[in-house]
């Protein structure tokens, strides 16, 4: 996996996001074409709506290709923590103050909301976390073991192997332990 540059991450994360916004704005327009019955209209902001939607698919897919999923969803799960909550409890506590309470309702609530995404990407993130460890424990660690048990066995030191044998059979539990801690998430 290829690392970006820190502009080209920066970007084509804003981009991401200016996509994602533009495509819910235009799905929003055309609802609201179409029940006024001006369904020309309302199918014009569709399509490009859906423009909007192909031009962040393909970007999306560019920030995993170099960034993993992994490292992508961890990036919108700080975001969400730190970014998100906060934002909506600024707007939310402005609005309240020039006596939009109705509004301060209503991104009180969105601002739990974002605090379950959050939650919710950050939990997706431990279990790979969780699974990239238990595959190491399996795949890696068991076959280390092993291999040099059967070295310290063929040079004569049969308490070497017998110990990192018993390590060996350790580390399939420490991977079968983590392939349940996944689930907790």
């Amino acid at each position: 996996m290829s690392v970006l540059g820190e502009k080209t991450e920066a970007g084509l994360k804003d981009l991401l996001t200016a996509n994602a916004e533009d495509h819910m704005r235009l799905n929003a327009a055309a609802s609201y074409f179409e029940k006024m019955g001006d369904y020309k209209t309302a199918k014009e902001l569709k399509d490009k709506a859906n423009v909007e939607l192909g031009h962040f698919n393909a970007i999306f897919a560019t920030l995993v290709k170099y960034e993993g999923i992994n490292g992508l969803v961890n990036g919108m799960a700080k975001e969400e923590t730190e970014q998100h909550v906060s934002e909506y409890t600024n707007v939310a506590n402005a609005a309240k103050a020039e006596g939009h309470d109705d509004i301060e309702a209503m991104l009180c609530a969105f601002s739990e909301q974002e605090k379950g995404i959050a939650e919710t990407l950050n939990r997706v993130g431990m279990q790979r976390m969780i699974s990239d460890m238990a595959k190491e424990e399996t795949e890696q660690h068991v076959s280390e073991y092993t291999n040099v048990a059967n070295a310290a066995k063929a040079e004569g030191h049969d308490d070497i192997e017998a110990m990192l044998c018993a390590f060996s059979e350790q580390e399939k539990g420490i991977a079968e332990t983590l392939n349940s801690a996944k689930k907790a998430f």
